[in-house]
Protein backbone atom coordinates (compact mmCIF):
# COMPACT_ATOMS: atom_id res chain seq x y z
CA UNK A 1 0.00 0.00 0.00
CA UNK A 2 1.28 3.73 -0.51
CA UNK A 3 0.56 6.26 2.05
CA UNK A 4 1.41 10.32 1.82
CA UNK A 5 4.85 10.58 2.51
CA UNK A 6 6.84 13.64 3.44
CA UNK A 7 10.15 12.75 1.63
CA UNK A 8 9.76 14.28 -2.17
CA UNK A 9 9.29 11.91 -5.36
CA UNK A 10 9.91 11.85 -8.59
CA UNK A 11 7.93 14.30 -10.44
CA UNK A 12 5.24 13.08 -12.68
CA UNK A 13 5.63 13.18 -16.87
CA UNK A 14 3.52 16.00 -17.38
CA UNK A 15 4.40 18.29 -14.36
CA UNK A 16 6.02 20.83 -16.77
CA UNK A 17 3.34 21.37 -18.57
CA UNK A 18 0.66 21.60 -16.43
CA UNK A 19 -0.37 24.85 -14.13
CA UNK A 20 0.15 23.09 -10.67
CA UNK A 21 2.82 20.75 -8.92
CA UNK A 22 2.38 16.88 -8.70
CA UNK A 23 3.81 14.46 -6.98
CA UNK A 24 3.19 10.96 -7.33
CA UNK A 25 1.49 8.94 -3.96
CA UNK A 26 1.94 5.55 -5.70
CA UNK A 27 2.73 3.69 -8.88
CA UNK A 28 -0.94 3.12 -10.17
CA UNK A 29 -2.95 5.70 -8.02
CA UNK A 30 -2.97 8.83 -6.26
CA UNK A 31 -1.17 12.43 -6.60
CA UNK A 32 -0.92 15.33 -4.36
CA UNK A 33 -1.04 18.30 -6.38
CA UNK A 34 0.11 22.03 -4.87
CA UNK A 35 0.38 25.12 -5.90
CA UNK A 36 -3.44 26.25 -6.11
CA UNK A 37 -6.35 27.94 -4.23
CA UNK A 38 -9.35 25.88 -4.36
CA UNK A 39 -11.32 28.78 -2.43
CA UNK A 40 -10.33 30.79 -6.31
CA UNK A 41 -12.58 30.18 -9.24
CA UNK A 42 -10.05 27.97 -11.33
CA UNK A 43 -9.55 29.30 -15.15
CA UNK A 44 -10.60 26.50 -17.80
CA UNK A 45 -7.34 25.52 -18.78
CA UNK A 46 -6.35 24.82 -14.49
CA UNK A 47 -9.54 22.55 -14.68
CA UNK A 48 -8.82 20.33 -17.72
CA UNK A 49 -4.93 19.85 -16.97
CA UNK A 50 -6.68 18.45 -13.15
CA UNK A 51 -9.21 16.67 -15.05
CA UNK A 52 -6.62 14.87 -17.25
CA UNK A 53 -4.44 14.31 -14.22
CA UNK A 54 -7.60 12.55 -12.03
CA UNK A 55 -8.52 10.47 -14.81
CA UNK A 56 -5.11 9.43 -15.64
CA UNK A 57 -4.57 9.08 -11.50
CA UNK A 58 -7.74 8.18 -9.67
CA UNK A 59 -7.42 9.97 -7.26
CA UNK A 60 -5.63 14.07 -6.48
CA UNK A 61 -4.68 15.19 -2.79
CA UNK A 62 -4.50 19.01 -1.74
CA UNK A 63 -2.91 20.04 1.18
CA UNK A 64 -4.06 23.38 3.41
CA UNK A 65 -7.36 24.08 1.44
CA UNK A 66 -9.69 24.86 4.42
CA UNK A 67 -12.93 24.86 2.27
CA UNK A 68 -16.32 25.70 3.44
CA UNK A 69 -18.99 23.86 2.61
CA UNK A 70 -20.16 26.32 -0.21
CA UNK A 71 -16.39 26.64 -1.23
CA UNK A 72 -16.43 22.87 -1.66
CA UNK A 73 -19.72 22.78 -3.78
CA UNK A 74 -18.42 25.55 -6.22
CA UNK A 75 -14.63 23.91 -6.70
CA UNK A 76 -16.35 19.93 -7.65
CA UNK A 77 -18.78 22.30 -9.47
CA UNK A 78 -15.72 22.83 -11.76
CA UNK A 79 -16.21 18.92 -12.47
CA UNK A 80 -19.84 18.85 -13.24
CA UNK A 81 -23.02 19.63 -12.64
CA UNK A 82 -23.26 18.76 -8.23
CA UNK A 83 -26.25 17.09 -6.96
CA UNK A 84 -27.19 15.76 -3.49
CA UNK A 85 -26.57 12.33 -2.48
CA UNK A 86 -30.31 11.74 -2.63
CA UNK A 87 -30.35 13.36 -6.29
CA UNK A 88 -31.79 16.93 -4.99
CA UNK A 89 -30.26 20.00 -4.35
CA UNK A 90 -26.31 20.62 -4.07
CA UNK A 91 -25.07 19.87 -0.55
CA UNK A 92 -22.84 17.46 0.64
CA UNK A 93 -23.25 14.13 2.38
CA UNK A 94 -22.38 14.22 6.11
CA UNK A 95 -20.71 11.05 7.24
CA UNK A 96 -20.72 11.34 11.10
CA UNK A 97 -18.71 8.36 13.26
CA UNK A 98 -21.81 9.46 16.18
CA UNK A 99 -23.85 7.77 13.67
CA UNK A 100 -22.11 4.52 14.44
CA UNK A 101 -21.66 2.05 11.41
CA UNK A 102 -23.61 4.60 9.25
CA UNK A 103 -20.88 7.01 9.92
CA UNK A 104 -17.92 5.34 9.70
CA UNK A 105 -18.40 3.34 6.35
CA UNK A 106 -15.63 0.57 6.85
CA UNK A 107 -16.06 -1.59 3.69
CA UNK A 108 -15.05 -1.06 0.54
CA UNK A 109 -17.09 0.86 -2.44
CA UNK A 110 -17.83 2.82 -4.86
CA UNK A 111 -20.63 5.70 -3.99
CA UNK A 112 -23.81 5.22 -4.71
CA UNK A 113 -23.59 2.29 -6.71
CA UNK A 114 -27.07 0.91 -6.08
CA UNK A 115 -28.47 3.81 -8.44
CA UNK A 116 -28.76 3.25 -12.44
CA UNK A 117 -26.22 6.15 -12.23
CA UNK A 118 -24.08 6.66 -9.64
CA UNK A 119 -21.47 9.46 -9.00
CA UNK A 120 -19.35 10.15 -11.46
CA UNK A 121 -16.65 12.34 -9.62
CA UNK A 122 -16.73 13.42 -5.80
CA UNK A 123 -14.82 15.46 -3.24
CA UNK A 124 -14.35 14.87 0.60
CA UNK A 125 -13.61 17.67 3.00
CA UNK A 126 -12.86 16.45 6.45
CA UNK A 127 -14.38 19.04 8.76
CA UNK A 128 -13.69 17.16 12.42
CA UNK A 129 -10.70 14.75 12.53
CA UNK A 130 -10.42 12.30 15.64
CA UNK A 131 -8.00 14.31 18.40
CA UNK A 132 -5.94 10.75 18.95
CA UNK A 133 -5.13 10.18 14.84
CA UNK A 134 -6.77 7.75 12.51
CA UNK A 135 -9.68 7.66 10.23
CA UNK A 136 -7.49 7.56 7.16
CA UNK A 137 -9.57 6.49 4.14
CA UNK A 138 -7.79 4.26 1.74
CA UNK A 139 -8.14 4.32 -2.33
CA UNK A 140 -8.07 1.62 -4.83
CA UNK A 141 -7.43 2.00 -8.19
CA UNK A 142 -10.27 -0.42 -10.62
CA UNK A 143 -8.86 0.24 -13.60
CA UNK A 144 -5.62 -0.79 -12.40
CA UNK A 145 -7.31 -3.64 -10.74
CA UNK A 146 -8.79 -4.72 -14.00
CA UNK A 147 -5.53 -4.36 -16.00
CA UNK A 148 -3.71 -6.70 -13.62
CA UNK A 149 -6.16 -9.60 -13.69
CA UNK A 150 -4.95 -12.83 -15.83
CA UNK A 151 -6.56 -12.65 -19.21
CA UNK A 152 -9.32 -15.23 -19.03
CA UNK A 153 -10.84 -13.39 -15.76
CA UNK A 154 -10.90 -10.08 -18.02
CA UNK A 155 -12.91 -11.79 -21.01
CA UNK A 156 -14.93 -13.46 -18.40
CA UNK A 157 -15.75 -10.86 -16.05
CA UNK A 158 -16.56 -8.74 -19.59
CA UNK A 159 -19.30 -10.46 -20.56
CA UNK A 160 -20.67 -10.19 -16.63
CA UNK A 161 -23.26 -7.97 -15.11
CA UNK A 162 -23.94 -7.88 -11.50
CA UNK A 163 -26.90 -6.43 -8.98
CA UNK A 164 -25.77 -3.63 -6.81
CA UNK A 165 -28.68 -3.16 -3.92
CA UNK A 166 -28.86 -0.42 -0.98
CA UNK A 167 -28.13 -3.97 1.30
CA UNK A 168 -28.38 -2.87 5.03
CA UNK A 169 -25.39 -2.70 6.72
CA UNK A 170 -27.57 -4.59 9.83
CA UNK A 171 -30.26 -6.83 9.65
CA UNK A 172 -32.48 -4.45 11.80
CA UNK A 173 -31.73 -1.75 9.34
CA UNK A 174 -34.03 -3.41 6.53
CA UNK A 175 -37.40 -1.12 7.46
CA UNK A 176 -35.31 1.88 7.55
CA UNK A 177 -33.65 1.09 3.66
CA UNK A 178 -32.32 3.89 1.89
CA UNK A 179 -34.20 7.13 2.70
CA UNK A 180 -37.32 4.83 3.06
CA UNK A 181 -36.60 2.72 -0.16
CA UNK A 182 -35.06 -0.30 -1.11
CA UNK A 183 -32.96 0.23 -4.37
CA UNK A 184 -31.56 -1.83 -6.90
CA UNK A 185 -29.64 -1.78 -10.31
CA UNK A 186 -27.94 -3.42 -12.90
CA UNK A 187 -24.28 -2.99 -14.06
CA UNK A 188 -21.90 -4.30 -15.93
CA UNK A 189 -19.02 -5.99 -13.94
CA UNK A 190 -16.67 -4.12 -16.48
CA UNK A 191 -16.97 -0.68 -17.34
CA UNK A 192 -15.49 1.53 -19.52
CA UNK A 193 -14.43 5.36 -18.95
CA UNK A 194 -16.28 7.61 -21.38
CA UNK A 195 -13.07 10.28 -21.69
CA UNK A 196 -10.10 7.81 -21.53
CA UNK A 197 -11.44 4.50 -22.65
CA UNK A 198 -9.50 2.40 -20.05
CA UNK A 199 -11.46 -0.33 -18.65
CA UNK A 200 -12.39 -0.99 -15.04
CA UNK A 201 -14.08 -3.58 -12.61
CA UNK A 202 -17.29 -2.03 -10.96
CA UNK A 203 -18.11 -4.21 -8.01
CA UNK A 204 -17.88 -4.17 -4.18
CA UNK A 205 -18.91 -5.83 -1.10
CA UNK A 206 -20.50 -3.02 0.09
CA UNK A 207 -22.55 -3.00 -2.98
CA UNK A 208 -23.15 -5.98 -5.14
CA UNK A 209 -24.64 -9.58 -3.55
CA UNK A 210 -24.57 -11.14 -6.65
CA UNK A 211 -23.74 -11.51 -10.36
CA UNK A 212 -26.28 -12.20 -12.84
CA UNK A 213 -26.65 -15.36 -14.33
CA UNK A 214 -24.21 -17.44 -11.98
CA UNK A 215 -25.56 -20.07 -9.37
CA UNK A 216 -25.21 -18.46 -5.93
CA UNK A 217 -22.52 -20.11 -4.76
CA UNK A 218 -20.45 -19.67 -8.20
CA UNK A 219 -21.40 -15.91 -7.81
CA UNK A 220 -20.36 -15.93 -4.05
CA UNK A 221 -16.42 -17.58 -5.07
CA UNK A 222 -16.40 -15.02 -8.22
CA UNK A 223 -17.23 -11.97 -6.16
CA UNK A 224 -15.04 -13.05 -3.29
CA UNK A 225 -11.77 -13.57 -6.27
CA UNK A 226 -13.00 -9.90 -7.24
CA UNK A 227 -13.37 -8.35 -4.20
CA UNK A 228 -9.73 -9.58 -2.67
CA UNK A 229 -8.12 -8.41 -6.35
CA UNK A 230 -9.11 -5.03 -6.60
CA UNK A 231 -7.95 -4.80 -2.40
CA UNK A 232 -4.63 -5.76 -3.04
CA UNK A 233 -1.83 -3.46 -1.47
CA UNK A 234 -0.22 -2.80 -5.14
CA UNK A 235 -3.60 -1.23 -6.00
CA UNK A 236 -3.78 1.11 -2.88
CA UNK A 237 -3.22 4.50 -2.26
CA UNK A 238 -3.71 5.94 1.81
CA UNK A 239 -4.55 9.31 2.71
CA UNK A 240 -3.88 10.03 5.69
CA UNK A 241 -5.76 13.14 6.66
CA UNK A 242 -4.75 16.63 7.81
CA UNK A 243 -6.81 19.75 8.81
CA UNK A 244 -7.84 21.77 5.33
CA UNK A 245 -7.11 18.76 2.92
CA UNK A 246 -9.47 17.80 0.18
CA UNK A 247 -9.46 14.57 -1.92
CA UNK A 248 -11.16 14.86 -5.30
CA UNK A 249 -11.81 11.29 -7.22
CA UNK A 250 -12.70 9.54 -9.88
CA UNK A 251 -15.66 7.38 -8.88
CA UNK A 252 -15.70 5.60 -12.21
CA UNK A 253 -12.47 4.27 -11.66
CA UNK A 254 -11.94 3.69 -7.75
CA UNK A 255 -13.31 2.44 -4.81
CA UNK A 256 -12.28 3.72 -0.89
CA UNK A 257 -12.14 1.97 2.90
CA UNK A 258 -13.32 4.36 5.29
CA UNK A 259 -10.04 3.09 8.44
CA UNK A 260 -12.29 2.88 11.47
CA UNK A 261 -9.67 2.88 13.91
CA UNK A 262 -10.41 5.69 16.06
CA UNK A 263 -13.02 4.42 18.83
CA UNK A 264 -15.23 6.33 20.19
CA UNK A 265 -13.10 10.17 18.57
CA UNK A 266 -15.31 12.12 16.69
CA UNK A 267 -14.66 12.13 12.59
CA UNK A 268 -16.91 14.43 10.50
CA UNK A 269 -16.43 14.41 6.39
CA UNK A 270 -18.06 16.20 3.90
CA UNK A 271 -18.78 14.32 0.38
CA UNK A 272 -19.82 16.20 -2.84
CA UNK A 273 -20.38 14.81 -6.03
CA UNK A 274 -21.27 15.42 -9.67
CA UNK A 275 -24.02 13.95 -11.47
CA UNK A 276 -24.28 10.59 -11.89
CA UNK A 277 -24.39 8.55 -15.52
CA UNK A 278 -24.82 4.66 -16.01
CA UNK A 279 -22.01 2.57 -16.97
CA UNK A 280 -21.06 1.23 -20.47
CA UNK A 281 -19.19 -1.91 -20.61
CA UNK A 282 -17.68 -3.71 -23.30
CA UNK A 283 -19.94 -5.19 -26.21
CA UNK A 284 -22.70 -3.14 -25.63
CA UNK A 285 -23.74 -3.88 -22.31
CA UNK A 286 -25.11 -0.52 -19.87
CA UNK A 287 -26.45 -0.04 -16.37
CA UNK A 288 -30.33 -0.30 -16.28
CA UNK A 289 -32.36 0.41 -12.68
CA UNK A 290 -34.45 -2.93 -11.59
CA UNK A 291 -36.41 -1.43 -8.97
CA UNK A 292 -36.82 1.07 -6.73
CA UNK A 293 -39.33 -0.98 -3.66
CA UNK A 294 -40.41 1.00 -0.64
CA UNK A 295 -38.92 -0.21 2.61
CA UNK A 296 -42.45 -0.80 4.28
CA UNK A 297 -43.58 -3.40 1.14
CA UNK A 298 -41.03 -5.45 2.06
CA UNK A 299 -41.50 -6.00 5.93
Amino acid sequence: MNAIAPSPQAPAPSEAQAPFAERRLGRLIGSEISGLDLKQPLAPEIVEALKARLFDRGVLYFRNQHLDTEQQIAFTSHFGEVRGYDGGAPRPAVWDSRKGIHGRVARWHADGTHLEAPATINTINPVVLPDGGGGDTIWASTSAAYDRLSPPLQRLAEKLTAIHATTPLRAQDWPQGFGGKFIWSEHPVVTVHPVTGRKALFVSPRYTPEIVGLRPNESADLLKVLFNHIALPEHQVRIIWEPGALVLWDNRITQHYAVDDYDDDLRVVHNVGVKGEPRVGVNGLRSRLGAVIPTEELV
